[in-house]
């Protein structure tokens, strides 16, 4: 029976393997095991493009014979524009059958397997194309070096320190706008059922300021932290702020404009860069630019649409009739908040009345955020590192690059983080395949299919093999320079909490069980051991090790706004004293102050059931972006999810490790073990 071999991660199979630049010749080999002689042709067929595909193949040529199997070769220079190239392999018998081969999904697309018939898939781009994939990036892709295996800390700003010199009065005089809700008690639960009759809206405060996270510095310092991600910091009506009111202007409860300037200037001084959340796909309804509940003086695109008076915004707004609204949102119109009327239909952020959005097509928009004196530029130029992009996925690809080109202009060394949820290099969204890590938008994007990898294997819902392909994958498709800037998160203000995730009961079904259930004695030590093992997993693996506040605590809770509970004080008998601090910080510390770690080589050297084993290293004195680096030469990471016992090769010099537990070797040297 005739068996059609390839590996993607592999130079006899491929090379070279992984990413490759516009323009690159790849080879391409194919090992048929099968008598020659049955053998009429070998054909490796292609797609490449991006928003569309254009079809081809190329007629492989016999190469050499070993043993039982036969190879065949061919070269194929990639196209000079960035895009995806997806290849399969056809053989033609000489009694008249075809065999075809295509990615095995139970390698997660990094082996091929055999089949009898081909697989149908259409060419326009709104659909997965089922090839080995080959991505092409611009050969200019470079990334800031200063995030390339940086510590990243994420603060939810109004959560993490009111500051030494909190005024409580000046905050109850901001608490008057409908909806809100004050906290005295930093140690007081959130908010989760709102004011009547709109019930929930994220509008309750306990008072989080910019002075209170430069206080914290040196604590951020301490752990090794180099890079610090604000969720968003600009005046809005909610406490997440995703429902921006004025770009330009810093919200008032957590400071001034200069107050956020003095963030940036004193987290450089202590080598911590600042990312701040840029939300460009909607504005709030209560913004200066919307306005609708009138708190600007000025007319916003509410007064002009439903007053005749002019305003600068309202081409940044959809508004229609309620049938136009059905037919491009789909079933239903905007959330229409109960008692209240609505005379006005516009276009919403799914369907939330309080998040109109915006047509990012309007130059004028274009302008305003990316323009020369834009948004970006404005923040840029005071200090601000970067951007992380919320919903990137929703913007259309020709903002991304223009923003790009602004932020580039404006700094080169700035980093662009795009929210994308799905593995982001082939993604389609909107019927399309999406331009995201080929050096034409996005530097990288957040890591959440790492955290689902990573999640499965410490629940044991995969096996250390089944781990080791799915890292393969991603280092098989995803460009280094987005590699080592990927955002390695475990959790963030849009999941669950680590610990609970990885030890709590399932998901409860409302916001009043989430509110009460707490993890049990022994549910804590079982999460507190597999947190550690998931940042062993955040050392080894090639990106930024992303640490959401608190998390470094052992901080619990369900999905929002339990995930945003406020951050406890040090003192005695709190979170902040426990042993689990010590373990992660440990961690974020090696990382930090390891180059091996940050940019060295990964490669996956053991993997078996629950136990897993990775070494990063350098080739010579360099570096896997060919730079010389200091330290040690090579790291060894050892991690047993396993109830028993785990031993690892020979070689590696690591004994066996007991259950649940984790190693570091540098150079031969333990420097971490629990």
């Amino acid at each position: 029976m005739l068996i059609i071999k390839h590996h993607v991660t592999s130079p006899l199979y491929r090379s070279p393997a992984g990413p490759v630049e516009c323009g690159t010749f790849i080879t391409f080999r194919t090992a048929l095991e099968e008598d020659p002689a049955k053998i009429e042709s070998v054909r490796l067929f292609y797609a490449y493009g991006l928003q569309t595909f254009r079809l081809g193949y190329v007629r492989m040529k016999e190469e050499s014979r070993q043993e039982a199997s036969v190879w065949f070769k061919a070269e194929i220079q990639m196209d000079e524009e960035p895009g995806l190239f997806f290849y399969w392999f056809e053989v033609r018998l000489r009694d008249g059958r075809y065999r075809w081969g295509f990615p095995d999904e139970s390698s997660r697309g990094t082996r091929a397997e055999t089949r009898d018939r081909s697989r149908s898939f259409t060419l326009d781009g709104s659909h997965p194309i089922p090839g080995f994939q080959v991505t092409v990036h611009d050969k200019a892709f470079k990334t800031p070096d200063w995030i390339k295996g940086a510590v990243q800390y994420q603060i939810f700003p109004d959560r993490f320190s009111r500051g030494s010199r909190f005024d409580e009065r000046r905050a109850l005089t901001l608490m008057e706008r409908p909806g809100r809700i004050w906290h005295s008690d930093w140690e007081g639960e959130v908010d989760f059922k709102g004011k009547e009759p709109a019930g929930y809206e994220a509008c309750d405060f306990f008072g989080g300021t910019i002075e209170g996270i430069i206080e914290e510095l040196p604590y951020l310092a301490s752990m090794g932290v180099t890079a610090l991600y604000l969720n968003p910091v600009f005046e809005a009506q909610s406490n997440h702020r995703y429902d921006t009111g004025d770009y330009l202007t810093v919200d008032p409860l957590l400071g001034t404009n200069d107050d956020l300037v003095r963030l940036f200037e004193e987290a450089r001084g202590r080598g911590i860069q600042v990312i701040l959340d840029g939300v460009f796909s909607h504005t709030g309804a209560a913004s200066i630019y919307f306005n609708r509940y009138g708190r600007y003086p000025l007319a916003g695109a509410w007064q002009e649409m439903r007053d005749g008076i002019a305003s600068d915004y309202t081409a940044w707004y959809r508004f229609a009739s309620e049938s136009a609204i059905k037919r491009y949102r789909g079933s239903e119109a905007c959330e229409i908040p109960e008692g209240e009327e609505e005379s006005l239909l516009y276009e919403c952020w799914w369907d939330f009345h309080s998040l109109p959005n915006v047509n990012e097509d309007d130059l004028s928009y274009r302008s305003f955020i990316c323009g020369s004196d834009g948004v970006l530029a404005y923040w840029l130029r005071r200090g601000c590192a970067g951007f992380r992009l919320d919903v990137s996925d929703e913007l259309p690809d020709s903002f991304l690059r223009l923003l790009r080109k602004r932020v580039k202009e404006e700094r080169p060394d700035a980093y662009i983080l795009g929210e994308v949820w799905e593995e982001p290099t082939a993604k389609i969204s909107y019927g399309r395949h999406r331009d995201f890590l080929l050096g034409n938008t996005h530097d990288a994007t957040m890591g959440y299919v790492f955290r689902r990898h990573v999640l499965a294997f410490l629940k044991g819902e995969i096996e250390g093999d089944q781990l080791a392909l799915a890292f393969e994958k991603t280092l098989s498709i995803t460009p280094k320079e987005a590699l080592y800037t990927q955002m390695n998160l475990l959790g963030s203000h849009d999941t669950s909490r680590i610990i609970t995730e990885l030890a709590g009961p399932p998901l409860p079904g409302s916001r009043k069980e989430q509110a009460v259930l707490m993890l049990t004695e022994e549910e804590r030590k079982k999460g507190e051991r597999l947190l550690v093992l998931a940042s062993l997993f955040q050392v080894a693996f090639p990106g930024v090790m992303a640490v959401y506040y608190g998390d470094e605590l052992g901080m619990e809770g369900y999905e929002d706004p339990f995930n945003r509970r406020t951050f406890p004080r040090e003192g005695p008998g709190r979170l902040a004293a426990g042993k689990l601090r010590e373990q992660v910080v440990a961690l974020m510390r090696l990382r930090s102050g390891t180059p091996v770690l940050k940019t060295g080589f990964f490669e996956t050297v053991h993997a078996r059931e629950g136990a897993i084993l990775f070494r990063r290293y350098k080739d010579g004195l360099l570096d896997a972006f060919g730079k010389p680096i200091a330290g040690p030469e090579q790291a060894w990471i050892a991690i047993n999810r396993n109830d028993q016992p785990a031993t690892f090769p020979e070689h590696s010099g690591i004994g066996p490790l007991e259950p649940e537990s984790g190693v570091v070797y540098l150079d031969g040297d333990k420097v971490f073990s629990f």
